[in-house]
């Protein structure tokens, strides 16, 4: 059964509820401790690292030890073959532009993961479309497709749809 997630239904004087005010309670409650900065970098990713990088890598997991929050390890996934190498001669670069962003030393260490489903990755389109399908069940759907039917904006509904369904996914996969 999909948990309960409750939202911050208060309004300024002008009756206005600000997007964050409603989104940010949704995405802590659903991503956990690791999860807002994962939820970050996937959505900054091509800003972080530039779009050629950008193009065919794809951060997939924020590690850190046990009640730290700094000196993390990502994992980046990249298609086979060269693209590894790149990322490999950047790493120093890619933990800098990481770390600025952020404002603090988040990570010191890069793992590489080589995916080789050409499907995953295609050049010129964003990766986060094809790099995971996400299976949930009707009631956790429903659930997210509830909670989101009040965003306006398509874009952000559909991106706060497909970060609720990965993060069902992967706490089923988990499980």
């Amino acid at each position: 059964m999909a948990r309960k997630i409750t939202i911050n239904t208060e309004h300024n004087a002008k009756g206005l509820t600000s997007i964050a005010q409603t989104a940010l309670p949704i995405t802590r409650q659903l991503l956990g401790a690791n999860g807002f900065m994962q939820a970050e970098l996937l959505s900054s990713w091509d800003s972080i690292v530039g779009t050629e990088i950008a193009q065919y890598s794809l951060p997939q997991k924020l590690v850190f030890t046990p009640n730290m929050r700094s000196d993390g390890c990502l994992t980046i996934a990249v298609p086979a073959g060269a693209f590894a190498m790149e990322i490999k001669q950047n790493e120093a670069k890619i933990i800098a532009q990481i770390n600025a962003f952020f404002g603090y030393q988040a990570i010191s260490k890069i793992k590489i993961l080589q995916n080789d489903n050409p499907e995953n990755f295609s050049i010129g389109k964003k990766p986060i479309d094809k790099v995971k399908k996400t299976v949930v069940s009707a009631d956790e759907e429903s659930y997210i497709t509830e909670l989101v039917k009040n965003i306006e904006r398509p874009e952000l509904r559909e991106a706060i749809e497909n970060l609720g369904r990965a993060v069902y996914a992967d706490n089923n996969h988990q499980e």
